[in-house]
């Protein structure tokens, strides 16, 4: 099998049980990565049961293109039941690093896990925590009593040692040990896999997974990979991670250098970082310096608590993202007196400071007092401390508890996103901002930071999204079926998998009219496997798993159309809080519309009557009953998916 190792293992903690999956069996209908996570996590999931159960499985699963000359495709997803998700549901999370290429090394396509180490196997202990080690052929469940209750960097500088060489690591801290809902997988290159897995290792008393590899992955052509690969590279000479300069820095941190994940030709902003006093961490993008609001509230100006937030929260297993939207709901909670300091158990007056961030932590992780509701995450912590604090995140967060960022106040055609999907969409939303994004740069500097006209949004548009209409802001039509192929394609993207800050390549610098390319997806994919598939096929097996995704969903007790909704706050014109890059680069919210006009969406709102027209024939394009937003018995059918129907 040309791209694969061919096997994928599945390990049942509970019973110290490991066994064999054909890849094969998976990879024809569901191709790779979310995909195949999908039609395991089908198969072996029970509906009712909670992510912390036992049986509910995680799934690690890479891409055909993994381990390949393909360019920044060496990717894992990690598919299962989210804590994080408000109600809990299948979501996936995806990690880069080095982790994903040495496991198809070792011979593995992915790994799913189930059951819990709890079993009076190891040294007598009665719930003695394991890590998995995977050298080749060889697959052990060791002990890790002695690794419980450290950090990340602990815990990987331990496991390197008693392995010897250079494992490929992927690990627990403190938080995902006691089971936070908002706990990280931890990878190398300060990669991290949110949604709450690391709170589902946690439930498993797994501290780590570490690979070493020695084997190969044939591709079929790897002539015509390098031709894609240098080609890709002409291409993306404005790419999104080149459109502002520098990597993000705080002001006294100076760049070590650049940090790049496997097979990536040119990397990103990831970069490893010195702080002042000599801190080094790796960081990427804007929520690498996620505590800065509250440290130049404190002290006027960031300090090295801004730094080091970052580098204690990745160690102690802690989604940073989460970790925002929970100190702006205590700041809010503390400044209307919902929140007393002696009702946090925390010295708020001095947020901003790194003494109060890292009792902030270590209340979360140990579950600690008032950290136990903490621990629940934002939208559930709100719930707890009662009615006006959940009106706060009713303002602040969507109905799942996810934040908003590139919403549909600005972009219409994130409405339909926001609407079907509960886990945070954020590939498919880079795909509306990117464009636009540079199209805003080529507007406010009149062409002198961006070649993205409104002319090129245009054909970008109409290439990558179906029509013209679908940058055309002054109304919602073609936005239904921009919806659906930006859906289509980032499922694809995830199951091949390609890294969301380098795919799809909307944009061409080395051409002339500057319009990107739709097929280079199922080229690189042709090229690897040796068998031709356009970019038709590729959306049609995109398509299905789009409508399995649906699937899982309705299963596991989403009501269609019903649940297919937005929160109040998008009907209701004001302005927001701006908090995504398109926003930063241009406050005023300016968007193409018809013809040479230039229209605001600064404090628009969503028209509801619009929103349910689009739902319409977002369900009609996806063959979904407009009714119910049920997939059709003969849609299933006719996407090979025939089998579900009962289940359904």
């Amino acid at each position: 099998m040309y791209g694969w190792a061919g096997k994928i293992l599945s390990i049942d903690l509970t019973e110290r049980k490991i066994s064999l999956l054909e890849t094969g069996d998976y990879s024809t209908l569901f191709l790779g990565g979310v995909g195949i996570g999908e039609k395991i996590y089908w198969d072996r999931a029970t509906p009712g049961i909670d992510a912390f159960h036992p049986a509910n499985p995680l799934i690690l699963m890479t891409g055909p293109l993994a381990a390949t000359p393909a360019p920044s495709a060496s990717r894992l997803v990690a598919c299962g039941k989210s804590p994080c998700i408000y109600p809990e549901t299948f979501v996936t999370a995806s990690l880069g690093g080095f982790f994903a290429a040495e496991l198809k090394r070792a011979g593995y396509d992915g790994i799913v896990i189930q059951g819990k180490a709890d079993s009076p196997v190891i040294q007598g202990k009665a719930d003695s925590p394991v890590y998995i080690s995977i050298h080749d052929s060889r697959v052990e469940i060791k002990d890790a009593a002695s690794l419980w209750g450290l950090t990340n960097s602990a815990t990987r500088k331990i496991i390197q040692g008693e392995l010897g060489g250079t494992p490929r690591i992927l690990s627990i801290g403190p938080g995902g040990e006691n089971r936070t809902r908002i706990a990280i997988i931890l990878t190398d290159v300060g990669s991290a896999g949110s949604m709450g897995f690391g709170s589902v290792m946690g439930s498993k008393n797994l501290k780590a997974v570490a690979v070493k590899g020695s084997g190969n992955i044939q591709a079929a052509d790897p002539e015509r990979i390098t031709g894609i690969r240098k080609r890709f590279q002409a291409m993306t000479g404005e790419g999104y991670y080149h459109l502002f300069g520098t990597p993000i820095t705080l002001p006294g941190t100076e760049v070590v250098k650049k940090v790049h994940c496997h097979g990536c030709p040119q990397g990103c902003w990831r970069t490893l970082q010195r702080s002042a006093s000599g801190e080094e961490g790796i960081r990427k993008c804007q929520i690498g310096i996620f505590y800065s609001p509250w440290d130049k509230k404190l002290h006027g100006k960031p300090t090295e608590a801004s730094f080091r937030a970052t580098t204690l929260a990745n160690d102690y297993s802690l989604c940073v993202m989460e970790l925002v939207f929970l100190l702006f709901w205590l700041d809010k909670c503390y400044a209307q007196g919902i929140l007393s300091e002696k009702d946090m158990e925390l010295p708020f007056s001095q947020a901003g400071s790194i003494e109060f961030f890292e009792a902030f932590v270590r209340k979360i992780c140990l579950r600690e007092g008032f950290g136990a509701v903490l621990a629940e995450g934002t939208l559930r912590a709100s719930e707890i401390v009662g009615k006006e604090s959940r009106e706060i995140t009713r303002n602040l967060l969507t109905q799942t508890g996810r934040a908003v960022a590139y919403g549909p106040k600005v972009f219409s055609s994130s409405a339909l996103i926001y609407a079907t999907e509960p886990r945070p969409s954020i590939t498919e939303l880079h795909e509306v901002c990117e464009p636009l994004t540079k199209w805003a740069l080529w507007y406010k500097t009149k062409g002198e930071k961006s070649y993205v006209s409104t002319d090129v949004l245009r054909k970008i548009g109409e290439k990558f999204w179906g029509s013209e209409k679908s940058v055309d802001f002054s109304t919602y039509e073609g936005k239904a079926l921009t919806a659906v192929k930006i859906q289509n394609r980032q499922f694809a993207k995830e199951s091949l998998i390609l890294c969301d800050f380098a795919w799809p390549v909307y944009d061409d610098a080395s051409r002339e009219d500057h319009v990107g390319d739709p097929t280079l997806e199922s080229q690189l994919l042709s090229a690897v496997i040796g068998k031709e598939i356009d970019e038709q096929e590729l959306n049609d097996i995109a398509e299905r798993i789009f409508t399995f995704y649906r699937a899982i969903l309705l299963r596991e007790g989403r009501k269609g159309r019903e649940d297919d909704c937005l929160p109040e706050f998008f009907f209701v014109e004001r302005d927001e809080l701006i908090a995504d890059v398109f926003g930063m680069h241009n406050p005023e919210l300016f968007l193409p519309g018809a013809g040479d006009e230039i229209i605001s969406r600064k404090g628009k709102a969503v028209d509801r009557m619009k929103f349910e027209e689009m739902k319409d024939e977002y369900y009609g394009l996806r063959g979904w009953d407009p009714q119910t937003g049920i997939p059709r018995i003969e849609t299933l059918k006719k996407l090979g998916l025939g089998d579900i129907v009962r289940d359904l």
